[in-house]
């Protein structure tokens, strides 16, 4: 049996209708959206500012019409509650829909959209008790791109990044801009922490997408009365902090213990990660009923 579920513009279907027109500009110029979702049970973690950041991608790409963010809100939750999987990776990818070839997207378009909901299987505990490593990626990152802090389906750079850090047996790899500065991993943010207060890479600064969990650790980091400061950050950050962390939907805020090959502080998940892993956790259970880790 299928551990995916496949909707698609709202409706269920078996995996061989769940096919894209050859005419999708998604498929032809990577002219779409896409966010990956964590459901807990039943429930989908911070679906609304999922939606919220992928409206933002829809405005800045000139989407008319705009999906309904009510609709794929319901189209996700028909989805999730469909599957019953006791936790789920979702993934919903909005194109612009079919139309004339060549970049002109000229004329009233219907955009489609697709949802995957695959059974989830969690990493190992030791990801998060011993932390994971990464490498530096050999090429830099277009932070000037209108694009930059869109989660386009044109994914090549995260492509290659990722190519590098499996040649080399890493979790990760991480980005430089091309000013330098450190941007962000092929499929997650990167947070450091120095002198107990965490360091994030402005997203409007380096290029990097806005991370929905980067953005809930922080958010927990001033609870926790730790500082955050949003700044420019160099390789050389990576050498002078105590610790760092990665985080995304799927692999929430996962220790950076590593990259290339060189420790991060004392090479093993600091305090302040550990504190923000407990807190992340108990936020989730607060907010997932009948959800526990």
């Amino acid at each position: 049996m299928s551990d995916t579920l496949f909707s698609i513009n709202g409706k269920i279907v078996p995996e061989a209708q769940a096919v894209v027109p050859v005419t999708d500009r998604g498929f032809l110029y990577g002219d779409g959206l896409f966010e990956t979702l964590h459901a807990y049970g039943r429930t989908v973690f911070r679906l609304d500012e999922h939606l919220a950041r992928m409206r933002t991608g829809f405005k800045v790409m000139g989407f008319d019409p705009a999906p309904d963010s009510k609709v794929l809100a319901k189209w996700v939750a028909e989805a999730v509650h469909a599957a019953r999987y006791p936790e789920a990776n979702v993934r919903l990818t909005v194109t612009r829909g079919s139309g004339a070839r060549g970049p002109s997207v000229k004329g009233k378009l219907t955009p489609f959209a697709a949802i995957t909901v695959t059974r989830f299987k969690r990493r190992p505990a030791s990801h998060y008790t011993r932390g994971v490593d990464a490498v530096m990626a050999s090429f830099r990152r277009q932070e000037s791109s209108v694009t930059a802090n869109l989660k386009t389906t044109a994914y090549m750079e995260q492509i290659f990044a990722r190519r590098e850090a499996d040649a080399a047996g890493a979790d990760e790899a991480l980005l430089l801009n091309n000013a330098g500065l450190l941007c962000e991993g092929s499929a997650s943010n990167v947070t450091l922490v120095r002198d107990g207060a965490l360091l994030v890479p402005d997203p409007k600064l380096v290029g990097a997408l806005p991370g929905t969990v980067q953005r809930i650790a922080a958010e927990l980091a001033e609870e926790l009365k730790i500082p955050v400061r949003r700044v420019g950050l160099g390789p050389w950050s990576l050498r002078e902090c105590d610790e760092a962390f990665l985080t995304g939907s799927m692999r929430e805020i996962t220790p950076l213990v590593k990259v290339d090959g060189r420790a991060i502080g004392s090479g093993k998940p600091g305090p302040v990660t550990k504190r923000l892993i407990a807190a992340y956790r108990k936020l989730v259970q607060r907010e997932c009923p009948g959800y526990r880790f």
